[in-house]
């Protein structure tokens, strides 16, 4: 494109160019007019020998001009002739448009002097010399215009082509590429301040990211600190449900171990996006038989909501802990926004075992199903349930390091989960 377009350039230079050189180099036709002072001194002469022209001597002291002539008498007879080309007959060199002047001695027209017209040799030479000094002008206006336009690339384009790549990479956060330093172009001076401007921004990226990953290490810190004392309360809030016998201090038991369990389930979302967000949520998938899927959803169900068959038997990939973690995380948001019955559905599609989970709950506005699945959003619906909208974002995460991924939609009058694994190759 670069290429076609500095063609383009050169084209219209030289044809702008060209006519200014026909200016400077019109044809010269000068050389092709007679002197008429040395036609009457041939003349003269011609009437003062004429004698002597007539007469059988040779006449070789004849003065000599730029001219071919002959001298005839009147009867035809040729008495002089300086090129032997030229012809005789007056009508003939009427046709050639040959000069004629008559010869007068003693007031008496005695003879012609024919001069021969060497009009189209002479314009030939002048036409040639003319073509000449057009192409050696033009090509001097066409090398003009080339070296021209190469000096504005390398010195104008080829720099500018640098700088907006250098934004463009800016702009896209590659900022490890350093700008060249020129000042032989005309944006020479602007390079350095760019580059300054590149470095400072690389700083303040490295510091703000320093900044995010202490802030993250914090809550991921915080989250594991929190589950110690969170689970030792659950556990003697267990035990005094189990020793004290009275209805309405096992209610206020039940509701701390019920606290305690949403506590517990906050703080593991929360360190589980922490550890996403540093790039640290381990997940080691491999190959699993399928019936492992039903083992961790009968786990997950302590309501025994989940009806249905059980899942395919096929050899899927997958982390059995970080499944858990996924399918937890759907029952438990059933639970807390449908708590109506579960419907458990598998079957096979290309290369995939799909597995999914509906519940009758009336589903989510359709607007927030396409964000459903990010970190810290929720479902109008969700509203004065408790919940940091990290579940399902962190089911999604951990299905895609899985191989797999994670699909929401509404269906049957409420809101399905459908979970896709691998299938393991045979």
């Amino acid at each position: 494109m670069k290429r076609r377009f500095f063609f383009i350039c050169v084209l219209m230079i030289v044809i702008l160019l060209l006519p200014i050189a026909l200016l400077f180099n019109s044809p010269n036709y000068e050389n092709t007019y007679l002197d008429n002072s040395d036609v009457n001194i041939l003349l003269h002469e011609c009437s003062d020998r004429w004698d002597e022209l007539n007469s059988d001597a040779d006449v070789e002291d004849m003065s000599k001009f730029d001219f071919e002539y002959e001298v005839v008498t009147n009867d035809g007879d040729v008495l002089l002739q300086t090129d032997p080309y030229i012809t005789s007959d007056i009508g003939r060199a009427t046709t050639l448009r040959y000069t004629m002047r008559d010869i007068v001695k003693d007031g008496e027209v005695v003879g012609k002097l024919i001069i021969k017209n060497d009009y189209e040799a002479i314009a030939w030479e002048a036409d040639t010399s003319y073509r000449t000094k057009y192409i050696i002008t033009a090509s001097f206006v066409t090398l003009l215009a080339v070296l021209f336009l190469v000096w504005v690339y390398f010195y104008i384009v080829r720099p500018f082509d640098k700088l907006k790549d250098f934004a463009s990479d800016v702009a896209s956060g590659n900022l490890d590429a350093p700008l060249e330093m020129d000042r032989a172009n005309l944006f020479g001076a602007f390079t350095e301040s760019f580059d300054i401007m590149r470095t400072e921004l690389a700083d303040a990226r490295q510091k703000e990211y320093e900044a995010q990953r202490s802030k993250v290490e914090l809550v991921a810190s915080l989250s594991h600190d929190i589950k110690t004392p969170v689970a030792s309360i659950r556990a003697m809030s267990e035990l005094l449900r189990e020793l004290n016998k009275d209805p309405k201090q096992q209610s206020k038991l039940d509701s701390i171990v019920s606290k305690a369990d949403q506590i517990d389930v906050m703080v593991s979302d929360l360190f589980a996006t922490s550890l996403t967000d540093l790039n640290q949520l381990e997940v080691q998938a491999s190959e699993q038989e399928s019936r492992v899927l039903d083992k961790i959803i009968k786990d997950a169900d302590h309501n025994e909501y989940v009806v249905g068959g059980e899942v395919e038997e096929c050899l899927i990939v997958c982390d059995p802990v970080r499944t858990t973690q996924v399918v937890n995380n759907i029952i438990n948001n059933s639970y807390k926004y449908a708590d109506t019955s579960i419907y458990l559905e598998s079957h096979f599609e290309d290369d995939c075992l799909v597995v999914s989970f509906t519940d009758r709950g009336g589903g989510v506005l359709e607007e927030d199903l396409p964000m459903i699945t990010k970190k810290f959003r929720r479902g109008a619906n969700a509203k004065e349930k408790q919940g940091a909208g990290l579940g399902l974002a962190i089911a999604s995460e951990l299905m895609d390091k899985m191989g797999g991924s994670l699909e929401c939609s509404n269906a049957d009058g409420g809101f399905r989960v459908t979970l896709m694994f691998k299938l393991a190759a045979s």
